[in-house]
């Protein structure tokens, strides 16, 4: 009996460390939006022993999908401004401003393009058709308008 005993204290005790918490998923998702990268997310969140629960849930949970495709899209929206800042400034920038800027250089050139070629083809098929390519203001203010959401989900002044 006693073994039963402690077999369930820490059954409990493992259960209460591996439930999500509103705290643990924005830690995730913050994760996942700056780098993209499931692994390093959980474990940032204290989850990393539960990586195939995290895709579960991500099959099971629409609300918590929708998070996880939305912390994706961040990611590799800024990845995509890093690649074009580096192509039009090179190495002439000035040092990374937070902590999203340090991280994203610290991914190299040709992985970066890799990984936006390879969500480029991905993605390929699930939106809408492509609408007339955006130019002028118009452009502009999406992209601020974007920036402004990814800069806020960062927590940017």
């Amino acid at each position: 009996m006693r073994k039963t005993k402690a077999r369930k204290g820490k059954a409990g005790k493992k259960g209460k460390q591996g439930q999500w918490t509103p705290e643990k998923e924005a830690i995730f998702f913050h994760e996942l939006a700056m780098i993209c990268n499931v692994a390093a997310a959980l474990r940032k969140a204290g989850m990393v022993r539960f990586t195939s629960r995290v895709y579960e849930r991500r099959k099971r949970d629409p609300e918590f999908r929708t998070a996880w495709n939305e912390a994706v899209a961040e990611s590799y929206a800024m990845l995509e401004l890093e690649m074009l800042a580096r192509g039009r400034a090179g190495d002439k920038r000035p040092a990374p401003g937070n902590e999203a800027e340090k991280r994203l250089r610290e991914i190299s050139t040709s992985l970066g393009l890799q990984l936006l070629k390879l969500h480029q083809s991905q993605m390929r098929g699930r939106a809408p058709a492509a609408q007339r390519p955006m130019r002028g203001a118009k452009l502009r203010d999406q992209l601020e308008a974007r920036l402004d959401e990814i800069a806020r989900r960062l927590g940017a002044g």
